[in-house]
């Protein structure tokens, strides 16, 4: 694509409010004659427009502390040039889509506001948490507050990048070309000769018409090995010099030392005898900050966390903010005052230094939501809807494919709990040829395309083992060699097997996405046909190579030696694009970002939230290829990331409704903290602050989504279910038009024993539903009068044909049965589809009619409030509610009153097509219903929350493997 092309077409497209498909022709149509662009460039440029200039974000939402702040950057911009900003924005109009950066200006904005002004004197600390979604653009969004950050006046700017020199090398090229504008790999100073990003960018002097330059020096560089080092530091480097000074360093305890140090030679010894820098505001951006900055000990403060905290300290104004797409572990830091911080002190050398408070964002928290072209785990998974009767299609990307091997333990690649020094396989197993060889196509589709000057990556992670990763990059390289081979020399079956897999697996896929329309677009998609394919297959799949991406630096003792660093961006520089296969593991999983990647291919097992949605680097922004990507992995782990889906969304949704109530983050964090859906989020380690915790079921929703389906199962809970229905008599009218149609309500009073001694028999997977700590809960809360009303809905499918009913003992009608689709290929396991069995109609069935009316009132107000952080455009597409939010109906509830639902379920669903990931056709797996259930509870302010041991529900109940979330300080973590 002609770039410089792009550019006008993009500042011509600038000028129009809402751009239509005609202004994007007319555009393209004035500017080709200026480069002479033939018909396919013109086509190419214009489906870039129409997908840049058809891109929208939600607003975002932010929960403000109890402090509150006062808003100074939009009365100083009159003030203030905004020369780093206004470059930085002329650099992203071509890479980021129009609303996307509006909302990026009026974002910084908002943290600006937080953070403070640096032009305040006094002492002052802020922090603040941005939560993003993974792969989603968050170093984008923090250089563009780094670069509005030196213009209004903060000169030291800290990234802390990660764990490994791979990810911190990464961050500070992109900060290279998005802030410094310079290659740092060349000069630590601030140097003309090497111009490189923004630089192409920066402003003209008004009166004289020269080129302006905008200094700013590092104190790191992009180098594998440019971390914070003194002796590396040029003499000329002064804090209190006039330009802005950036250094991006790993999260490592001998690097920040060594920064805390260097920096406290600017520092004066105040009353208490401790190095304080005065007058020089600093900004701290934690990238992935739920990762090594959290202190995970409860005896002492942890090496990384103090060091951070003590490098706040250091200055007398400080801003703090940390970005993450898992926050879960930060709002578990414990809300510690000032007055339990004195006294701890971190010692460096002869050096004492106050640790201060805990890096819990106590000012703000940003929830941002990520653009319509960003496919996330709701695109790869489906999302829970709940607000119909009946089952929509979630219609999720067809894009994820189950290693079936992998549980065969005669075939197994790599076994699940496999040791470092465990025998090695001797070949790769037909999933991960099957992987190679779509690598192979997806790299010539891309060609095909008009993608040539572009990366391509594979990853395959399914070890934290060095030696394992080695081994198999071995495999991996001798399979692609013979198949190099083949493409080469014309021999052997690969090519008719490309041909079979393009047209069976690329063909079908491709024309599945281009007909989706209400979740997923992207118009530079195109249909290809094999001759094409075939035509470039040669020159595509010989540049491929594989590379072993770990923490070993030293070749000897390693079998496989290509473990050069994916420095894309020093490719780039020289004019080449690079296409890898990249088999690693932890390196692979936090925060590094595989460029213009396509093919997955992972096996790693953990059960932690967190942990494995960071592992999921193929979440992300596919624009042109997102039909060519594809996920291999296990049915345990899809089923996982299912979870993770609704688990995520939970919590999202829990913090819309905070910002609802104009909450603080404090509050957030202590509703998080007694979430029932925390049991599952975050390793085990983050919790070490106490041998127990507390939980809460108030204003929640518990449902069952997973079934055993053994026989014993199946049917206790078809006898508990039709004893409790005898024990009910006569059933209660309905008081409103929404659930006329249902016939079995009964409104309970005083009888909280008869639902507990319900869900005490009930067999279900405590991952699912805890039923002993739910009847805990509502004991306690029993105790103080509340939860002691149980309504109780049989819910009866109206529609239901006559073979698909069933008759209960006591009742005078058959009970039409419930169909909710199955997702899961494992035997004996029930997955309902989208994590959802409830309807939203059914959690208000006890209600009257004018409760309804209130729940529908408050959720438009909240939609109005919404509304206030949208574009004009936004808000003219924006449909007001009809049906009540959840929160909002859970709000109406009266404290008393908690109601039980019961989902008898047809035991022939339909199954969910695992190659097409829509519905199929019917499967018999039990011979009774199959019984779910759903709780709706109460918002209860002051309720009664219940204690469980830590350590023993995760050992005990989840055996989640620790191992998998440990990270050291070194490099070779994976050893």
């Amino acid at each position: 694509m002609n770039v410089q092309a792009l550019k006008i077409c993009v500042t011509l497209l600038e000028g129009v409010l809402y751009p239509t498909d005609q202004d994007v022709v007319e555009v393209i149509s004035k500017v080709s004659s200026l480069f002479s662009l033939n018909e396919a460039e013109k086509e190419n440029l214009r489906k870039h427009l129409i997908s840049v200039f058809g891109i929208f974000s939600e607003g975002y939402k932010i929960l403000d502390g109890k402090e509150g702040y006062s808003p100074w950057i939009k009365a100083a911009r009159g003030q203030i040039n905004l020369s780093f900003w206004k470059r930085y924005e002329a650099f992203m109009q071509h890479k980021m889509a129009r609303d996307t950066l509006n909302k990026l200006d009026n974002l910084t904005d908002d943290i600006l506001d937080r953070i403070g002004n640096p032009a305040v004197s006094g002492n002052w600390d802020k922090r603040g948490l941005v939560v993003g979604q993974v792969q989603s653009g968050k170093t984008g969004n923090y250089i563009g507050l780094i670069n509005k950050a030196a213009d209004t006046g903060y000169k030291l700017i800290i990234v802390l990048a990660g764990m490994h020199d791979s990810l911190r090398s990464q961050t500070q090229i992109r900060i290279d070309e998005g802030f410094l504008g310079y290659n740092t790999q060349r000069s630590l100073q601030y140097s003309s000769h090497y111009f490189l990003g923004v630089s192409k960018f920066n402003p003209t002097d008004p009166i004289t018409g020269n080129i302006k330059e905008l200094p700013v020096h590092a104190l790191t560089s992009g180098h594998i090995n440019g971390d914070f080092n003194q002796t590396k530091i040029q003499g000329s480097t002064n804090l209190r010099g006039s330009d802005p000074i950036v250094a991006v360093v790993k999260k490592n305890s001998s690097i920040l030392k060594n920064l805390i140090l260097w920096l406290a030679k600017w520092g004066t010894k105040n009353a208490d005898g401790k190095l304080l820098i005065q007058n020089l505001p600093i900004l701290i951006i934690d990238d992935e900050a739920d990762n090594a900055s959290i202190n995970v000990s409860k005896e002492r403060v942890s090496a990384i966390n103090g060091y951070i905290r003590a490098l706040l300290s250091l200055f007398e104004q400080s801003a703090y903010v940390g970005y993450t797409a898992t926050p879960f572990a930060n709002v578990f830091i414990p809300l510690k005052d000032a007055q339990n911080s004195k006294g701890l002190d971190v010692s460096i050398k002869d050096f004492a230094f106050s640790v201060g408070d805990d890096l819990f964002p106590k000012d703000f928290i940003i929830n941002i939501p990520a653009p319509s072209n960003y496919i996330g785990p709701c695109q790869l998974f489906g999302l829970e809807d709940g607000l119909v009767n009946q089952e929509i299609d979630p219609r999720p990307l067809p894009l994820i494919r189950n290693v079936i091997d992998f549980d065969d333990a005669d075939t197994v690649f790599v076994p699940d709990k496999h040791k470092k020094h465990s025998p090695l396989p001797k070949a790769l197993p037909d999933s991960l040829k099957r992987a190679i060889k779509c690598f192979l196509l997806a790299v010539t589709a891309r060609r095909t395309r008009g993608q040539i000057n572009t990366h391509n990556s594979m990853l395959v992670h399914v070890s934290r083992f060095i030696r394992w990763q080695d081994h198999i990059s071995v495999l991996v390289d001798e399979e692609l060699k013979f198949y190099q081979r083949q493409v080469d020399q014309r021999t052997g079956s690969l090519l008719s097997e490309l041909r079979e897999l393009w047209i069976s697996e690329f063909e079908p896929t491709s024309q599945t996405i281009l007909a989706i329309s209400n979740t997923y677009q992207d118009p530079s998609i195109t249909q290809i046909s094999w001759s094409e394919i075939e035509a470039n297959l040669h020159a595509a799949i010989m540049p491929i190579e594989v590379r072993a991406v770990h923490g070993d630096k030293n070749i000897a003792g390693l079998h496989y030696h290509n473990i050069s660093p994916l420095d894309y961006f020093v490719a780039e520089q020289t004019g080449t694009y690079l296409n890898i296969i990249a088999v690693g593991g932890d390196k692979l999983s936090r925060g590094l970002t595989l460029e213009g990647l396509s093919i997955s291919y992972y096996l790693r097992a953990s059960k932690m939230y967190d942990t494995l949605m960071q592992m999921g680097r193929w979440f992300g922004y596919r624009p042109g290829y997102s039909d060519l990507c594809r996920v291999f992995t296990t049915g345990e782990l899809i089923r996982w990331y299912r979870h993770i889906t609704i688990a995520s969304e939970e919590m999202r949704a829990e913090f819309d409704y905070m910002y609802h109530l104009r909450r603080t983050p404090k509050e957030y964090g202590l509703k998080v903290r007694t979430h029932p859906g925390v049991l599952k989020i975050t390793a085990a380690n983050k919790f070490r602050y106490h041998t127990t915790m507390l939980l809460s079921y108030s204003g929640s929703l518990a449902q069952t989504y997973e079934f055993d389906i053994s026989e014993k199962k199946v049917k206790n809970n078809i006898d508990i279910t039709s004893n409790l229905i005898k024990s009910l008599g006569k059933t209660s009218p309905i008081l409103n038009k929404e659930n006329r149609s249902q016939l079995f309500f009964w409104r309970g009073l005083n009888n909280f024993r008869v639902i507990t001694t319900f869900l005490r028999n009930y067999l279900i997977n405590p991952t699912v539903m805890d039923v002993r700590k739910i009847c805990d809960y509502i004991e306690a809360q029993a105790s103080k009068e509340n939860l002691t009303n149980w309504n109780i809905l049989l819910v009866n499918n109206s529609t239901a044909a006559a073979d698909r009913k069933y008759v209960f003992p006591g009742l005078s009608e058959s009970v039409g049965l419930t169909d909710r689709t199955n997702q899961s290929d494992k035997e004996g396991i029930y997955q309902v589809s989208k994590a959802n069995i409830t309807d939203q109609r059914h959690e208000m069935v006890d209600f009257d009619d004018e409760q309804i009316s209130s729940a529908l009132s408050a959720t438009i107000t909240d939609f109005e409030f919404d509304l206030q952080s949208k574009s004009e455009e936004e808000k003219t597409k924006a449909k007001q509610p009809t049906q009540p939010s959840r929160p909002r109906i859970r709000q109406q509830r009266k404290s008393r009153e908690g109601l039980l639902i019961i989902y008898p379920m047809n035991p022939d669903p339909y199954h969910i097509d695992l190659e097409t990931e829509k519905k199929g056709v019917r499967k018999t797996i039990a011979s009774l219903p199959i019984i779910g259930i759903a709780l709706s509870f109460p918002e209860l302010v002051h309720d009664e929350k219940i204690e469980y041991a830590v350590n023993e529900q995760f050992q005990n109940e989840y055996d989640y493997p620790e191992e998998f979330d440990q990270n050291n300080e070194d490099e070779s973590t994976d050893s």
